[in-house]
């Protein structure tokens, strides 16, 4: 049978994401000048540098400019929490995952306090969402594997035909869904990946699915970049929805029996 990664639910990770078309260098420095105000966080500091490419009259060039990862680690020393700052991205992974109620409000102050350090930046905003990483791992024979045994029949989400070909398979896809509150459509992206892990060939079968606004014209996503108080701003609506979005996807995916056992049964 399937058993989910965690009691109670199956979350190996939470990524709230921003991406970029590029963040300027100027704007790259007062982002980890934030640091201070999240250390009690993410206490480890690590420079991560990143490569930018230019063009100019004498051609292109490729320079280095700032970046890092901020994280809080385990008793057994993987990391836990992690912010990270690129040339072309900030967001932050939840790898310990509490309940939203717990993890979106830590989530938030780091990211409330990148953002804010460079408020008076233009940063043209391509991206911004939501993904959650769910991981079941088969336990038994693996003679015995049925994916049926975790995705519930005839989903809509996932291809009938991929059930049957053993303990690999893929099964990706994406759509769009308008949303009243926000006024805007939100990319849906689905990929359901069944492989084999390590020497023991241990099937698993992760669920990566996120929820996400992507801008069609300039402009159109700054006010997601404006994290004033986590129960007022943009983002805060998109990431209810989009937490929502996953409860709702996986109830569609997911058998009743798995669903009981993360907490997304009926009535729940």
């Amino acid at each position: 049978m399937f058993e989910p990664l965690n009691k109670g639910h199956a979350i190996s990770e939470a990524t709230f994401f921003f991406e970029f078309e590029n963040i300027p260098e100027t704007a790259l420095n007062l982002m980890l000048e934030a640091y201070q105000h999240v250390a009690d966080i993410l206490p480890r500091n690590d420079p991560m540098p990143g490569m930018i490419f230019e063009q100019s009259s004498a051609g292109f060039s490729m320079n280095q400019v700032p970046g890092a990862e901020w994280k809080h680690f385990r008793p057994d020393g993987s990391p836990d929490w992690l912010a990270r700052i690129t040339p072309n991205s900030v967001s932050v992974h939840c790898m310990e995952y509490s309940g939203w109620t717990l993890v979106w409000p830590i989530a938030y102050r780091i990211l409330a306090n990148i953002f804010q350090s460079c408020e008076d930046q233009t940063l043209p905003l391509i991206n911004l969402g939501l993904r959650y990483v769910d991981r079941f791992d088969f336990k038994g024979n693996v003679a015995d594997y049925d994916a049926n045994l975790l995705i519930r029949p005839n989903s809509p989400y996932i291809a009938s035909q991929v059930r049957d070909h053993g303990t690999r398979w893929h099964n990706y896809t994406g759509w769009f869904e308008p949303s009243e509150k926000l006024r805007m459509d939100l990319l849906q992206q689905l990929n359901v990946d069944a492989v084999e892990q390590g020497p023991t060939k241990l099937p698993i079968v992760s669920i990566t699915h996120a929820s996400l606004l992507r801008s069609q014209y300039p402009g159109q996503l700054d006010s997601f970049r404006r994290l004033t108080h986590i129960s007022e701003s943009s983002v805060a609506t998109l990431m209810d929805i989009a937490h929502d979005n996953n409860h709702k996807l996986l109830r569609k995916v997911l058998t009743d029996d798995m669903l009981t056992r993360i907490g997304l049964g009926l009535g729940e």
